[in-house]
């Protein structure tokens, strides 16, 4: 803000920001500007404006208030004589700046430490407590204009024990059930209440309570009331009210912010030995599910001799997606019974505890893999056992991250050793912890953070950056002409070059990121099958089977008006095998698009499964070439199996198609055996797709 000034103190001119700030239209040009000073805050100015004048060239500093309608305003000036070209001073040129909610938040920390300080100093009862509170609120939120305070008693009632403009003595005969007081938030939060709010809350009271709250209380004339309860552990012990009776947007977020802070201070005032529990309680337990957190089996472990002992961190992919699709009481309630089936199996001395969707359990004792691998397998039958009636869906196959304690460990050591260990694991793996790791943790650590710089940009609807699809053919092997494409997502890192696949997905599905990847995924390749007339096989993860998902897709065709016969999706057994995932792919056949079963023979598939399953094809997963070998015989035991399974696709009605073709003695031993359909380097390597010349040579076209 800029204000010149002649010497009387006059207005010669002022910038818009001032005129905003006192609530001017226009420059009142010859009006004083004293009269827009505080008259508490005139002599200071004055005094300022006079060392302005007596120091030309120097600048001096004053705070003040100004005389405006809203209780909170403080402003900081600059003062500098202006001078004539004879040097003498024929003004004063101001520049001040806004610093109310500075000051607003200074005057509440000093009424906080008042509080806290009176606390230490001084034995007072509640009651006395509750009207000290009430005092410091007048200074914090100077707009109210009148309140009162409410205290629980042990009876179960809450009763006025302090109040500001009121008559206490007639409202200490007012008692409030449990239920009845305005705010019943089990938090401290603050909220604003309009005077129709009030006037129902009054008609809820009985004759003698109504009476005393509209006569003495004068509940009637309130137009604003500003609430908080005083909280402890989820119960309201105590309720500060305050009251404006002319406008009812009195009260500002800032006065909400500051009543919550004093009502924290009653809590702590009145209630700190509970508090200290809660907090103790809250340090050493996960706040979700009330199981013991790392924290507390640290706590352990530091009060523990040395002995064979093992600590395993264990993760459960399959919750995370119960959260996701059930919510976060169905999720807790999942956690609740894996602990109680792992608690159950435990011995005494062994701990169990839970932080960041990790199971950490500690066995003593237990000093090499084999007794480990035991005690796994029955934690895992207890936990099937308690899941089947509740949760049939969630398959708990966690992948496991063991440190063993050896001789000199530091016990403290171990939550981070296992942690790596768990890190280097997949699903339903056990990973030990070696010195090595640390390197490997460190890589894996970038890996990490450079999938999260470069994924960043799906949340905001971008592509991610540096990631690309390829494409590789599925051929038909006896004429080798293209059948379809399947798009295989790869990652050009601007530093590292092309990173594998293999290393990063399973970071991708870790961090939670599939959702996006794939949805991206799908929309390129719907985008270019619908730019080339050539249908285009999507891989899709188990975290990608939502029930939203056959929606999301719909919406990719219609924007590139794509059939759905032309989008191929490819599911793997593990996912095809989960009851839910089931359903979504079920719907996808619905909306016509062939369903291929990925990397046959690799999983867990039955044929009961299988003919569950809508497909449309298999794809025998490369193992099946590979023990082939690079010159296949049709008399061996491998060249049968391939015949079987054959034989099971045509019977099912199923097309068969072959992966890992490499050489073309396996190539012509699969066109004698009357395979249809193949995959591989032999017939054509994946690869970005740039040019209207690839997709000719794809096509076999001239």
């Amino acid at each position: 803000m800029i204000v010149q000034t002649d010497l009387e103190g006059r207005f010669v001119y002022a910038n818009r920001a001032y005129l905003a700030y006192i609530g001017l239209q226009s420059l009142p040009t010859g009006a004083s500007a004293l009269q827009h000073i505080s008259p508490g805050d005139l002599p200071v100015v004055m005094y300022t404006v006079k060392q302005a004048l007596s120091n030309p060239g120097q600048t001096f500093w004053v705070e003040f208030s100004k005389p405006l309608k809203k209780p909170w305003n403080r402003s900081r000036w600059e003062f500098m004589a202006l001078l004539d070209r004879q040097a003498q001073p024929v003004g004063v040129q101001c520049m001040g700046y806004d610093i109310s909610d500075a000051y607003r938040q200074a005057r509440f920390q000093e009424a906080s430490l008042a509080l806290l300080s009176s606390g230490l100093k001084e034995l007072l009862s509640p009651e006395a407590i509750l009207q000290r509170i009430l005092e410091e609120a007048f200074k914090v939120v100077p707009v109210a204009q009148a309140g009162s305070a409410t205290l629980l008693y042990p009876d179960g009632h809450f009763r006025f024990v302090a109040a500001h403009g009121y008559d206490l003595e007639a409202l200490r005969k007012v008692h409030l059930h449990p239920q009845e007081p305005l705010s019943l938030s089990q938090h401290i939060q603050a909220r604003v209440f309009t005077q129709t709010e009030i006037a129902r809350f009054n008609q809820r009271l009985d004759p003698e309570r109504r009476g005393i709250i509209e006569g003495p209380g004068r509940a009637s004339a309130i137009q604003a009331m500003l609430a908080t309860p005083v909280v402890v552990r989820d119960q309201a012990r105590a309720y500060l009210y305050l009251d404006h009776f002319e406008r009812a947007d009195a009260f500002d977020e800032v006065d909400l912010h500051h009543l919550e802070g004093l009502a924290h201070h009653v809590a702590w005032l009145l209630y700190d030995d509970e508090l200290r529990s809660e907090a103790h309680y809250h340090r050493y337990h996960d706040p979700q599910t009330g199981l013991t957190n790392l924290h507390g089996l640290k706590e352990t472990l530091a009060h523990l001799p040395p002995a064979p002992r093992a600590l395993l961190a264990l993760h459960c992919r399959s919750l995370e997606r119960i959260r996701r699709l059930e919510g976060e009481g169905i999720w807790a309630a999942a956690v609740q019974t894996i602990a109680q089936a792992i608690q159950a199996e435990l011995r005494t001395a062994d701990r169990l505890a839970y932080e960041k969707d990790t199971f950490w359990l500690l066995l003593e004792g237990v000093d090499n893999l084999s007794d480990l691998q035991a005690v796994l397998a029955r934690l895992k039958d207890s936990v099937h056992g308690r899941l089947v009636n509740s949760w049939s869906q969630l398959d708990f196959s966690p992948h496991v991250g063991v440190a063993f304690a050896q001789p000199g460990t530091n016990l403290l050591e171990l939550p981070q050793a296992a942690e790596m260990a768990l890190q280097h694991a997949r699903p339903g793996q056990v990973h030990v912890y070696e010195p090595s790791l640390a390197h490997s943790t460190l890589e894996n650590y970038w890996l990490r953070q450079a999938l999260g710089q470069a994924l960043r940009p799906l949340k905001s609807g971008g592509a991610p950056l540096g990631f690309h699809l390829y494409y590789q053919p599925i051929r038909a092997l006896d004429n080798g002409m293209l059948y379809h494409l399947e798009a295989l997502v790869r990652w050009l890192h601007a530093e590292r070059g092309m990173i594998s696949p293999a290393r990063f997905l399973p970071v991708v599905e870790e961090e939670g990121w599939m959702g996006e990847l794939g949805d991206w995924i799908i929309g390129e390749a719907v985008a270019h099958a619908a730019a080339w007339g050539i249908p285009v096989a999507v891989n899709l993860a188990g975290s990608q089977l939502e029930p939203s998902l056959p929606r999301r897709i719909a919406a990719h065709l219609a924007y590139h008006n794509l059939p759905p016969q032309q989008l191929i999706l490819e599911v793997t057994e593990q996912a095809a095998l989960d009851e839910i995932n089931l359903s979504v792919l079920q719907n996808l056949a619905l909306q016509g698009h062939p369903l291929h079963l990925d990397d046959f023979g690799t999983g867990f598939s039955s044929l009961e499964r299988i003919t569950a399953l809508p497909l449309s094809a298999i794809k025998l997963g490369q193992g099946f070439v590979k023990n082939l070998g690079p010159n296949p015989s049709s008399n061996t035991s491998e060249a049968r199996l391939m015949r079987a399974v054959q034989a099971l696709g045509r019977s099912l009605e199923l097309q068969v198609i072959v992966e890992g073709i490499e050489t073309e003695a396996q190539y012509r031993f699969l066109v004698a055996e009357g395979f249809r359909l193949g995959q591989g380097y032999l017939l054509g390597r994946p690869a970005a797709i740039t040019s209207d010349a690839q997709l000719q040579a794809l096509r076999g076209e001239s």
